[in-house]
């Protein structure tokens, strides 16, 4: 994208009544999209903070931004969903598990 102000390799742009501006002269800023899954608003009942009782049924989560903010107050981070949300967070457990004849 070609900027008003010259800057020929604009990577972002905004355009309001009063002109456009691009990533070098408008002083955009950064995009911060959370690394979060979220498709829907949903109640979410393993979210819930200790510190709010009134939270004990569930938390109401209604964005990505909001997904994120709650895991990041409790220390939590999502996973890789390998197989039906199955992921050990212990390497060698599938060999412990096979030893043991569980079968997952």
């Amino acid at each position: 994208m070609v900027c008003s102000c010259g800057n020929q390799l604009a990577y972002r742009m905004r355009f309001t009544a009063d002109g456009e501006s691009c990533d070098r002269c408008g002083n955009l800023g950064n995009v911060n999209v959370p690394d979060v899954y979220f498709r829907a608003p949903y109640l979410d009942p393993n979210l819930p903070h200790p510190n709010r009782p009134w939270e004990k049924d569930g938390v109401w989560v209604e964005s990505k931004q909001h997904k994120a903010r709650l895991m990041a107050e409790q220390g939590l981070v999502e996973r890789g969903d390998r197989r039906h949300g199955h992921r050990p967070l212990d390497k060698h457990i599938n060999a412990r598990w096979k030893d043991m004849g569980i079968k997952h």
